[in-house]
């Protein structure tokens, strides 16, 4: 299956990717093994890019990782990352920046952003660290004074999987944003359980009036469009990253 963007979806300016050294600023723990990566562009060098994009982070052995902007455009030179580094991959990387001090970075990729021309409401729908993808594209909403509502999910395995959102109780003063915590697996935790797709299908019942950005593995964004898309939606409502490097055969 091939998803295509809607027409208002490149009603949008399309930006050159640059490769370009940013200082490290901080890495913070936000708990299950979740990094914070702080990063800043330097002054005479400015680097444009859309809510919902990506970059990649060149590594010691000169291969590149791709990782989500957790920051909004509105933030200027800082940008920041959520790392998750369980593996030896990921922990090498954050203990290469951190001796360095620099990161070489390629940015910005991703078609998977917000266009203005495009005034319907928001579903948000991510797994783990898919929500640095979703937190660039609300506080972009947040600093453009988006009044239409915003709904999101957010979906762990088990409930210590969730890591610390610092902007979260931000979102949540929103009148119109809606936030969801959703477990699959955890028989302890007392909030919602199950999987993300059911929970949307659950709440929503117009799927056709969203605009739908989901962030995770191939086979969970997969599967959140087959759900969606029986139960109304149209497959060129949902945009996400995977669509991209992962397409699924027809």
């Amino acid at each position: 299956m091939t998803v295509t963007l809607s027409p208002s979806e490149h009603d949008i300016e399309v930006l050159p990717t640059i490769k370009v050294a940013c200082q490290l600023v901080s890495v913070t723990p936000l708990g299950a093994d979740v990094f914070s990566v702080h990063l800043r562009l330097p002054e005479e060098q400015m680097v444009a890019y859309h809510a919902g994009q990506y970059m990649l982070l060149e590594r010691e052995n000169g291969q590149w990782s791709a990782f989500s902007i957790a920051s909004a455009p509105q933030q200027g030179r800082d940008l920041e990352l959520h790392i998750l580094a369980r593996d030896a991959a990921p922990v090498a990387l954050l203990q290469q920046l951190q001796k360095d001090g620099v990161a070489q970075v390629q940015m910005p990729l991703g078609a998977v952003h917000l266009s203005g021309a495009d005034e319907r409401p928001l579903l948000l729908i991510a797994a783990g660290t898919g929500m640095a993808q979703v937190q660039s594209i609300i506080e972009d909403c947040r600093a453009r004074d988006f009044r239409l509502p915003i709904h999101i999910y957010w979906g762990a395995r088990v409930a210590d999987d969730f890591y610390t959102l610092t902007k979260c109780s931000d979102w949540t003063a929103m009148p119109n944003v809606h936030f969801h915590q959703i477990v699959s697996e955890d028989s302890g935790w007392e909030g919602r359980t199950g999987l993300l797709y059911e929970a949307v299908c659950s709440d929503i019942e117009h799927l056709s009036d969203y605009r739908v950005i989901v962030s995770g593995s191939p086979a969970m964004v997969y599967a959140t469009l087959d759900a969606l898309v029986a139960a109304g939606m149209q497959e060129e409502q949902m945009l996400s990253d995977v669509f991209a490097y992962a397409p699924r055969e027809k």
